[in-house]
């Protein structure tokens, strides 16, 4: 092996061995094959498995009996060590490199294919119909289209707004085509629209949960159980306004010590009764 620890030491095998080492059998040759061994990476136990060679105790005698064999055997060690260390490395990265490659199938995305799913979501087929349709992508592909490239992303959100302008004119369409026989069916396909487009373009059609400027009481009708008279709770509008304000001062002066003012309550307290009538609630 070129720039092995063997050769660094510079010298051969064929010098004269110390008496010790030869009165044990020492063989120079066979030795320098152990070395050889060792340092391309095999085990000193597996060596001394095979016929002809010498034993672990008899190779041990030789390096204790010949100080030049015992600093070969250390060379070779450290030269496996050091190309253990390299093939573990080489391994490591093989192993990042690997885990850089898409899992499962490989992507098939094409700009032709986005191009004709956004064409057809503008003209305002469903993306389940899309999905549905032979030669396109199943609707989970095309969600994970969407994570994964930018650009089909983009062109999806302003298919999406064309398909909301479109779903915009069908509702009106639909409302002027009503009739009377057909108002609830209309109403309701209306009403699809509508919860539609709120989340096609949540910023331009969703409506107020709580709209500015609400100048009505509301109430909450709570039936009775049995005989039991319902209970109105008003909950919301300009009364419950008032009445928080009136809670929130008599709270102030309960903590500056002074007698309470005596007013209807807040949330949570009954503010009128009405029996089990049909009575509407107060004006």
């Amino acid at each position: 092996m070129a720039g092995s620890g063997l050769e660094a030491i510079g010298l051969g095998f064929g010098d004269e061995a110390p008496q010790d080492a030869r009165r044990n059998g020492y063989d120079p040759d066979l030795a320098a094959a152990v070395c050889a061994r060792i340092e391309a990476g095999e085990s000193l136990r597996r060596i001394c498995r095979e016929p002809g060679m010498p034993s672990p105790q008899t190779l041990h005698q030789w390096r204790m009996g010949d100080p030049l064999l015992a600093e070969r055997y250390a060379a070779a060690q450290a030269a496996a060590r050091r190309n253990q260390i390299q093939e573990d490395e080489a391994a490591r990265l093989r192993r990042l490199e690997a885990r850089k490659q898409p899992w499962g199938r490989p992507d098939t995305y094409t700009d032709a294919i986005g191009g004709e799913i956004c064409r057809r979501l503008a003209q305002g087929e469903s993306l389940v119909a899309i999905g549905g349709s032979p030669g396109m992508p199943v609707t989970q592909t095309i969600y994970k289209w969407l994570r994964k490239h930018a650009d089909f992303r983009q062109d999806y959100a302003r298919a999406r707004e064309v398909q909301a302008q479109i779903k915009e004119e069908l509702a009106w369409e639909i409302a002027m085509r009503a009739r009377p026989e057909t108002a609830r069916v209309a109403r309701l396909q209306f009403d699809v629209i509508r919860w539609q487009l709120g989340r096609l373009s949540p910023k331009k059609y969703a409506e107020d949960a709580e709209p500015e400027g609400f100048d009505m009481d509301v109430y909450i009708r709570k039936f009775g159980c049995g005989d039991g008279p319902d209970t109105l709770e008003l909950v919301a509008g300009p009364s419950f306004e008032a009445a928080k304000a009136r809670a929130e001062r008599e709270r102030g002066r309960r903590e500056a010590g002074l007698p309470p003012l005596h007013g209807e309550g807040v949330r949570g307290v009954s503010l009128g009764r009405v029996g089990n009538t049909g009575q509407t609630p107060p004006p």
